[in-house]
């Protein structure tokens, strides 16, 4: 997520849609900048997860 506000926003809407059936995890960045020179590395990861 880009900051908090939208964190709090997203897991509150997507607890009420998807309730206990799925889980998820949140990922917290200092803004924009901070998101896009982390992506990448993060991007990586998931593709190795996967």
């Amino acid at each position: 997520m880009e900051d908090f506000s939208t964190e709090e926003t997203l897991c509150h809407l997507f607890a009420n849609i998807l309730g206990d059936r799925i889980t998820f995890d949140t990922h917290s960045f200092q803004g924009k900048r901070d998101l896009l020179s982390k992506l990448p590395k993060r991007l990586k990861g998931y593709k190795k997860w996967i």
